[in-house]
């Protein structure tokens, strides 16, 4: 009986760290916060008076949303499969090649199939509900660049296009559907809001990849933050930071303003302190500071706050 308890702890403990490294090779601890709250973004561009979400809007909602992680989860299950050997020497992404040698390469390509599969169906479900092909658009393009960063064309070496692509994919993609869902008006007055995030996600985004220029390099990789160099990427990601707050003043966005100009400045500060540092040690301060998880999800809650007031 003793032996038969042990073993069913072990198979318990097993059977748990399994399933930790299947989250961590989706990226889900980075991705699913910030993402939430775009969701939270895309409903506040509805104009408060009229903002009065029905069931079916909030059915469509959750559609969307397991659409849109299910289509984010199978281009990180390809980056991790593609990237293995680098995530491998980088000490700040050993876990996802951890996790590849938990899982297996195989057992992940059938999990990327069926995770690419759920997407594109959720979105055609919305399609055909919608009785419009946007959606279906929306999910096939969002695949397509998702799949396409890690492998051929490879849009991940790809300089600036690189950073294009995932902002682009997170407002158009993301936002911009859960904005048509709420029933948004989509003209200049929203165009302005998705400017402003625009302008702080590529901020973000550049800074992430800066974290990674010494450990790319090594390995081959060809990155924009390697052209410009990890303290002028920061510098870059500070210069959008503050257009994005400087637009979030001229529409009042009392929040977001204040919390641009914080990740704006946090940005300087991270640049003058790595300045004159080799560029691994400038790529080990940047990991140990910046978090792309949590510093995108309070970016997007200030805006979300600012067009919610």
């Amino acid at each position: 009986m003793r032996l038969n308890h042990v073993l069913d702890e072990r198979s318990e403990r097993s059977l748990c760290a399994y399933l930790l490294q299947f989250v961590s090779a989706n990226r889900l601890p980075e991705t699913i916060g910030y993402n939430i709250v775009y969701f939270a973004i895309g409903v506040g561009l509805v104009s408060q008076p009229q903002l009065q979400l029905t069931s079916h809007q909030f059915h469509q909602l959750g559609l969307v949303f397991l659409a849109v992680m299910l289509t984010k989860m199978q281009a990180s299950i390809a980056d991790v499969i593609h990237d293995y050997t680098i995530d491998k020497a980088n000490p700040e992404k050993s876990h996802l090649a951890a996790a590849v040698d938990t899982i297996s390469v195989e057992i992940l390509w059938s999990v990327l199939i069926v995770e690419l599969t759920g997407g594109l169906v959720l979105w055609g479900w919305l399609g055909i509900e919608a009785e419009t092909p946007f959606f279906l658009l929306v999910g096939a393009v969002n695949t397509i660049l998702g799949f396409t960063y890690s492998y051929p064309p490879r849009l991940k070496e790809r300089g600036i296009i690189n950073h294009l692509v995932t902002t682009g994919v997170d407002v158009a993609g993301v936002i911009l559907p859960v904005a048509v869902i709420a029933g948004a008006d989509i003209d200049s007055q929203v165009m302005v809001p998705l400017t402003i995030v625009l302008l702080y996600v590529f901020g973000y985004h550049v800074v992430h990849q800066a974290a990674d220029t010494a450990y790319d390099r090594k390995s081959g990789v060809e990155t924009l933050t390697q052209s410009l160099g990890v303290t002028t990427s920061v510098w870059v990601a500070s210069f959008a930071t503050t257009l994005a707050a400087v637009l979030a003043a001229s529409q009042q966005y009392v929040i977001a303003t204040t919390g641009l100009v914080t990740g704006s400045l946090g940005y300087a500060a991270l640049a003058v302190t790595i300045r004159g540092e080799s560029e691994e040690a400038q790529c080990r301060r940047l990991s140990r500071w910046f978090r792309i998880g949590v510093w995108a999800t309070l970016l997007n809650g200030t805006l979300a706050a600012s067009l919610f007031i």
